[in-house]
């Protein structure tokens, strides 16, 4: 995944720490009639400190307030393994199909 960013698609968010974490939406995805944001940390990983946002996509739950929208973690085990498997299916289907037309 490419680490350039459209300014656009930045979303800052709080951590659990009260830090302010800046993400670059790269998708949003429905499962269950329920929207899910695919946010990819924009600064990096550190693995000297593992615990900050790393080089990996976060999965988030969408909830509709007004005109925004809030970016809420995902508590539930199964329904984040749920969202987690259908974000890999697709993405090994897009692959799949990449490596097809080559």
């Amino acid at each position: 995944m490419s680490n350039s960013t459209n300014s656009d698609n930045i979303i800052e968010t709080i951590d659990e720490h009260g830090q302010h974490v800046k993400f670059e939406l790269v998708d949003i995805v429905e499962v269950d009639e329920v929207e899910y944001g695919l946010l990819y940390p924009i600064e990096g990983f550190d693995p000297a400190h593992p615990e900050k946002p790393g080089d990996k996509v976060i999965i988030m739950r969408l909830k509709k307030d007004g005109e925004d929208f809030i970016f809420e973690k995902i508590e539930d085990d199964e329904e984040f393994d749920k969202v987690a498997d259908y974000v890999a299916e697709v993405t090994e289907a897009e692959l799949a199909a990449e490596n097809e037309e080559k």
